[in-house]
């Protein structure tokens, strides 16, 4: 049966390539046609004067419709038995995909019990097109499960190159028989969080007889809500370990937004490196506590104090972050928050933007409302004459499907080829990116925190650790310790460029400041994460009540503990010059006061 596997696979290559170029495919084909057509003609009747070309030239065109006289089938050049042949070849690359999915969907589903190394999609809906497609061009078999499917959205797949398998993932008969056993990802991303989860124990249980010689089956399951994935962390991961699999977990707006700040974190490109960032955020929607918390993370990036947090909001959303604000005490170690009243409009009437403005321009721009009062609101932000004038800083927009628009309208260049006056705008969330998927399959950007990790386990084999969950290999490591080690290695590209160093090579040694300065931005930074994971203050350090004696001002520490700040930061630079450049090329190496 293999044989045919391979042949489906080689056809549906051959559809993603002449998918991928279709009008250029049947724009050959169409010359083709005519080319070869106009020179049978005219061996078949050679012209005499300007009347026999056109003639032929006439013949010529009508090979669209396929009518030749019987009377010449015998005589007819192979020019236009050629000709003939390729006009339809013209019509049938339209629905070329649609053909090869049709011809090959059986073979492959029939091969499903013999696949291997397979990654296996039910929820397609939540991922990006972007993301499929590069699953797709990389050669990878992707199975999409769904109880059903429309015709344009399974046409649409296919022309990927995908096998869509349509069976409710529900059923427990549904995961073995996609032979989860010898797949090498499941990804689990409806919009449902418990669905997504009550599918993960069903695949746990499916997987339990995978052979011990296989790598563990990566897991990728979508929880938008922070606290529910905290609070099933460490259930989860015990879990997955017993049945050999990998459990990641999915948040495309945590995702997305980590990916947009590494790039245009203030830090990069704000002009006076010499005071703290301004962050405007107009609205709250989605898991924005996440995201503020994100936020107030990678804006650590000035020793003297914590960055400028400014919100504009409404009666309801004012008294969602009071609650949020009150459950977090120690908040005003790490951001200093002002709360602006927005009213009832897209944007705050002038007396109240007189407040955020009179806190500087802002360095980053959220937007987190609703899709279309958060594009209406970002677009207005770049207005002139705004209440809110944010000329040059970029502006981050929530959204909750996968975003055409602002992506296209940040590139549309101005009147006679200036700069384009939208530039900066970047939508975040809704979907999941091809930079999450690689990095659960092949840990693709992860290089510098699998560093940092090794470095731990290293210090750890001579100091001790008070933390077993952490002394383990960076793939046994549970989810969330990866991402605080994901978390640690984002800032210290920003805490490079605060301190006046290369974020991608920092000298040796640092300039002779930078130290200090940076031992204060890095503590509050651990500060911030543990105030994220709901530690406080504590005299005596307690982790279940999760009290900490260093959550407090870096001049309030001891000696040792500052010095504990320090050294991080030294290794940190010495990590980045020698393990992190590969991941950090797109990082800007200086200040230039324009939009990364």
């Amino acid at each position: 049966m293999k044989p045919f596997l391979h042949v489906a696979t080689l056809a549906t290559r051959l559809s993603r390539a002449v998918a991928h170029r279709r009008p250029a495919w049947q724009a050959l084909a169409g010359l083709l046609a005519l080319g070869l057509g106009f020179w049978g003609w005219t061996l078949h009747a050679p012209p005499k004067d300007f009347t026999g070309w056109f003639n032929n030239l006439f013949r010529t065109i009508q090979l669209i419709t396929l009518q030749f006289p019987t009377s010449m089938e015998a005589a007819m050049p192979w020019q236009l038995q050629v000709a003939r042949l390729a006009v339809p070849l013209v019509a049938a690359l339209a629905t070329f995909n649609v053909l090869i999915g049709a011809i090959t969907r059986p073979v492959r589903l029939a091969m499903m019990p013999r696949v291997r190394d397979h990654i296996i999609v039910c929820g397609a809906e939540q991922m990006t097109e972007g993301a499929l497609r590069t699953l797709a061009e990389q050669g990878r078999r992707i199975v999409i499960v769904a109880p059903g499917f429309e015709a344009a959205r399974r046409d649409a797949l296919e022309a990927l190159g995908l096998t869509l398998y349509e069976a409710d993932p529900v059923q427990p008969a549904t995961f073995p028989a996609l032979n989860l056993k010898a797949a090498s990802a499941l990804f689990l991303t409806s919009r449902d969080d418990i669905a997504n989860l009550d599918l993960a124990v069903l695949a746990l249980a499916a997987n339990s007889d995978r052979s011990a010689d296989q790598a563990p089956l990566a897991l990728g399951v979508l929880i938008e809500r922070e606290d529910l994935a905290t609070e099933l962390d460490a259930a989860l991961d015990q879990l997955a370990r017993k049945a050999r699999v990998r459990y990641h977990r999915l948040c495309p707006d945590r995702d997305g937004l980590r990916l947009d700040l590494s790039r245009m974190a203030p830090a990069f490109h704000k002009a006076d490196a010499e005071r703290a960032s301004h962050v405007l955020v107009i609205g709250l929607t989605g898991q924005w506590p996440q995201t503020l918390m994100q936020t107030v993370t990678a804006t650590q990036d000035f020793a003297g104090s914590p960055p400028a947090l400014t919100l504009v909001l409404d009666d309801g959303e004012c008294e969602a972050f009071n609650s949020f604000a009150e459950a977090r005490p120690q908040m005003a170690l790490v951001a200093d928050i002002l709360v602006v009243d927005r009213g009832a409009g897209l944007l705050p009437d002038h007396r109240e933007a007189a407040k955020v403005m009179a806190r500087g321009e802002p360095d980053l721009v959220l937007v987190l409302r609703p899709d279309a009062d958060a594009v209406a609101t970002a677009l207005a932000l770049r207005r002139p004459g705004c209440s809110l004038p944010v000329s040059s800083a970029p502006i981050l927009v929530r959204r909750s499907a996968e975003d055409r628009l602002l992506g296209r309208l940040a590139t549309a260049p101005g009147k006679d080829g200036a700069k384009p006056p939208l530039a900066g705008l970047a939508p975040f969330g809704g979907l999941i990116r091809p930079e999450t998927i690689e990095r659960i399959l092949d840990r693709t950007g992860d290089d510098f925190a699998i560093a940092l990790h090794a470095h731990y386990l290293g210090t750890t084999k001579t100091e001790g650790s008070t933390s077993q969950a952490a002394l383990t290999a960076w793939d046994a490591l549970p989810e969330n310790l990866r991402d605080a080690n994901r978390a640690a290695a984002e800032h210290a590209r920003i805490l490079m460029a605060a301190g006046g160093a290369d974020p991608i090579a920092p000298p040796d040694p640092l300039p002779a400041e930078a130290p200090e300065r940076m031992a204060r931005i890095e503590h509050r930074r651990w500060m911030t994460d543990r105030i994220d994971r709901g530690w406080r203050f504590g005299e005596t350090r307690d982790d279940i009540r999760r009290l900490h004696p260093s959550i407090r001002p870096f001049d309030e520490l001891s000696n040792s503990e500052q010095q504990k700040d320090r050294e991080a930061v030294l290794v940190l630079a010495r990590l980045l010059r020698e393990n992190g450049k590969p991941a950090l090329d797109a990082v800007p190496t200086q200040r230039t006061g324009e939009n990364p």
